[in-house]
């Protein structure tokens, strides 16, 4: 009988730990709560700064354990956050310093500013924000905040417009490049495009009549020598040739000029890459500033790591969507022995939005018959390589719809 007892009292006791340890394990719900606090200095006036801060803490949501959420900060000029922006940053603790750049830009956008330009001083406002919080992979998790107010914030411009030069020459009018022909040459600037600003990469497409080809870059309106690039540091021109409708060569700094004798008129594209001190002169040549893009990464590009940091030499590697469609082009110098390369969708890294010739990451040999080669595409890191390529131009067509690509030789 006493066997039995202390055997019962031991299966309680095992009954007993097991209901404790259910009741104490956490168990997710889907919030309720969230409470975004209120600075201590919000009533204090803020001057907003490239490098400043504005410090901001939440409650984390009631998901009844201590959840992985992932948090972003929203911005409004109205109290009821019927236009508002959310912020790039996100953040995994209940406190942040929000950038006082990233508040700026937001000021800026929800007030209609998309250029310098446009642009107004005015003076420091109230300005509200709230947080989202949720995570990721658990359907119901998202959860917003209450709103608070600063009362006073003084913003900057921190709209950003695309960087530009000036192209002078015979079809421009010889104008003389000092400041009081700004009104004049606001037509002949080469523009940054609008989805890298800051590159160095600047492309404009002028119509010029024959017998008119000649001209040189200038970086500011400043007169004729102190910001002059062109062919050759001394002022004389060099004559150039198209070849196959493209011109690609060097630019220094000085007054030479570029001359193309047997220019019959017409559409010319000309990028001016001020990181590798190369212009490129086409016939014909299409606005691609604001148009989508991918990139060509391989021998070609030197097998640059397709990261963030490398944006500026990927300017000149763009295919392009010219049309909307889904279609990229782009014409390449290849030089023999480097035809092998794949694309990538964004500047991610190696192994983030890749697409070529299969999901395995080797190359695929491939033949150009009389000049042309189609085949499929996929998501992947595996590359086309042509054993065969003598080097020269090739134009490369990727078809994101139909996940086909075709090269032609030029």
């Amino acid at each position: 009988m006493k066997k039995i007892s202390i055997l019962f009292a031991c299966l309680v006791a095992v009954l007993t730990f097991n209901s404790c340890k259910e009741d104490t394990e956490p168990q997710y719900n889907n919030p309720t709560k969230f409470t975004l606090n209120t600075p201590a200095l919000a009533a204090q006036y803020y001057e907003l700064t490239e490098d400043g801060t504005i410090d901001l803490s939440w409650s984390q949501p009631n998901y009844g354990y201590a959840a992985p959420a992932v948090y972003k900060v929203s911005v409004s000029l109205l109290e009821d956050f019927s236009e508002n922006m959310e912020l790039t940053s996100e953040y995994k603790k209940c406190y942040a310093q929000i950038p006082g750049s990233e508040i700026a830009e937001a000021i800026c956008k929800l007030r209609g500013i998309t250029s310098e330009d446009d642009y107004t001083d005015e003076p420091a406002r109230a300005v509200y924000f709230r947080v989202s919080a949720k995570i990721n992979g658990i359907e119901g998790s998202d959860i917003i905040s209450n709103v608070v107010k600063i009362d006073q914030v003084k913003e900057y411009c921190a709209i950003q417009s695309p960087g530009f030069i000036y192209v002078v020459g015979a079809f421009t009018g010889w104008t003389g490049p000092d400041a009081g022909a700004a009104g004049h040459y606001a037509d002949f600037r080469l523009f940054e495009s609008a989805n890298a600003i800051g590159s160095k990469v600047y492309t404009g497409i002028f119509d010029i009549p024959a017998g008119q080809a000649m001209f040189r870059f200038y970086t500011a309106l400043t007169g004729w020598d102190a910001d002059s690039y062109g062919s050759q540091a001394d002022d004389s021109p060099i004559d150039c040739a198209l070849d196959g409708g493209i011109y690609n060569g060097p630019i220094v700094k000085g007054k030479g000029s570029f001359n193309f004798p047997d220019w019959q008129g017409g559409s010319m594209k000309i990028t001016v890459n001020m990181n590798n001190m190369s212009v490129i002169v086409e016939a014909g040549g299409v606005d691609t500033s604001n148009s989508p893009f991918i990139y060509l990464v391989g021998a070609p590009s030197g097998w640059t790591a397709p990261s963030a940091d490398n944006a500026t030499h990927y300017e000149a590697w763009k295919l392009f969507d010219i049309e909307g469609n889904g279609v990229y082009t782009g014409t390449f110098d290849v030089n023999a022995g480097e035809f092998m390369f794949r694309f990538y969708k964004t500047l991610s890294g190696w192994d983030a939005d890749s697409f070529g010739s299969q999901a395995e990451d080797a190359p695929i040999d491939i033949t150009l018959t009389d000049g042309v080669y189609t085949g499929s595409a996929t998501d992947g890191k595996g590359s086309w390589n042509c054993p065969d390529w003598a080097g020269g131009k090739v134009e490369v067509k990727v078809d994101m719809n139909n996940f086909q690509v075709t090269f032609t030789q030029k």
